[in-house]
C-alpha cells in the first residue's frame, strides 16, 4: 500500500529510478582439478562400501561371492548376452524363493500339514512352461483344479474344527453356550463384570487346535486394552460373563472368530481357536 501511494503521489509521468546492484568480482579457482583417471578410480573406491552393504542386505551375498560378482560387474558382453544372464539370474532368484518360502506356504494353504502333497518338480515345471506360453494345461482347467482343492481344504478344516469341538465338549469342566462358544473356568474372579461398552485390560494367549500359538500378550510382556465390542464375537460373549480376576479358557468356533476367510497373522479359514484369557481390570466406558 505504501509503494502504491508513492506512485500515485508522484504523478502519472513520474519514474522510479532503479538502484544499480554491484556484484562482487569472482576470481577463478587457483586449484587444479584432480586428474580424471585418479578421480574415477577414487570415487569407485569410496562407493564400494555402500555397494557391499546393498549386496549383502538386498541380494544376500557373502564375502565368498564377491569374486563372482566382480566378474559380472566388469564383464564386456553384448546387450543380448547381458539380458540372457539377467533372465537366468532372475530364474535362480525365484527358485530360491520357492525353496525358502513359496512351497511351504502353498502346502500350508492347500494341504495343511501335508508337506508332501505338492510335487515340487511338477510345480516348477509348470511355472517354467507357463511363462514360456507352453503349458500343457489350459488356464481354465488349472483354475478349476486349484479352486476345487481350495474348497476341499476349507471344508476339511471346517469339519476338523467341528469334530474337535464335539470331542472337547465331552471333557469335564467344559461348558457349551447356545452360540456354540465353549469355555472352561480356570480361576473365577470376584470383581465386576464388564458391559459390552467397556474397555478391558487382559492378558491372553491364542492357539490353533494343533497347538500353534499365533498371538500372546504374555510373550510381549504387556497386557492388552481394547473395547469389549471391538473384538471377535466369541471374546465379546465371554468377556460379558467374566468377573474381573477370572482366567478362562475359550474354545471358539470359526463363525464366532475369523470366519470363512481367516485372518492375517497365521489364522487360516474356518479356524477353531483356543484362547487363555485373564481379565485384569475394567477401564472407563467408551
Amino acid at each position: 500500500m505504501i509503494a502504491l501511494a508513492a506512485c500515485i503521489c508522484g504523478g502519472a509521468g513520474a519514474r522510479v529510478k532503479k538502484k544499480q546492484i554491484e556484484l562482487p568480482a569472482v576470481s577463478l579457482p587457483t586449484m587444479k582439478a584432480a586428474p580424471a583417471d585418479s578421480f574415477s578410480y577414487a570415487i569407485g573406491v569410496m562407493q564400494a562400501p555402500s555397494l557391499k552393504q546393498y549386496l549383502a542386505q538386498q541380494e544376500g551375498l557373502k564375502d565368498s561371492d564377491y569374486d563372482q560378482f566382480a566378474q559380472g560387474l566388469t564383464a564386456k558382453i553384448s546387450e543380448e548376452d547381458e539380458n540372457r544372464a539377467i533372465a537366468y539370474a532372475a530364474g535362480l532368484k525365484i527358485a530360491r524363493m520357492n525353496r525358502e518360502r513359496v512351497i511351504k506356504s502353498l502346502c500350508e494353504q492347500f494341504a495343511g500339514n501335508d508337506s508332501t502333497y505338492l510335487n515340487q518338480e511338477l510345480y516348477v515345471k509348470a511355472l517354467a512352461e507357463a511363462v514360456q506360453g507352453k503349458a500343457s494345461m489350459p488356464d481354465s482347467v488349472a483354475e478349476a483344479i486349484v479352486e476345487h482343492q481350495s474348497n476341499y481344504r476349507k471344508e476339511a478344516m471346517r469339519l476338523e474344527g467341528q469334530n474337535w469341538l464335539a470331542e472337547n465338549a465331552k471333557k469335564p469342566g467344559i461348558k457349551t453356550l447356545p452360540s456354540g462358544l465353549q469355555y472352561e473356568v480356570i480361576t473365577q474372579g470376584t470383581g465386576a463384570t464388564p458391559a459390552d461398552t467397556c474397555q478391558v485390560e487382559v492378558n491372553y494367549e491364542g492357539k490353533l487346535i494343533d497347538g500353534t500359538v499365533f498371538d500372546s500378550s504374555y510373550k510381549r510382556g504387556k497386557p492388552a486394552t481394547f473395547g469389549v465390542n471391538q473384538v471377535i464375537k466369541g471374546w465379546t460373549e465371554a468377556l460379558c460373563m467374566m468377573p474381573v480376576g477370572s482366567t478362562w479358557n475359550l474354545y471358539i468356533p470359526y463363525d464366532l472368530a475369523y470366519g470363512e476367510q481367516g485372518s492375517r497373522g497365521g489364522i487360516p479359514p474356518y479356524a477353531t481357536l483356543i484362547f487363555k484369557v485373564e481379565l485384569l481390570g475394567i477401564k472407563d466406558k467408551k
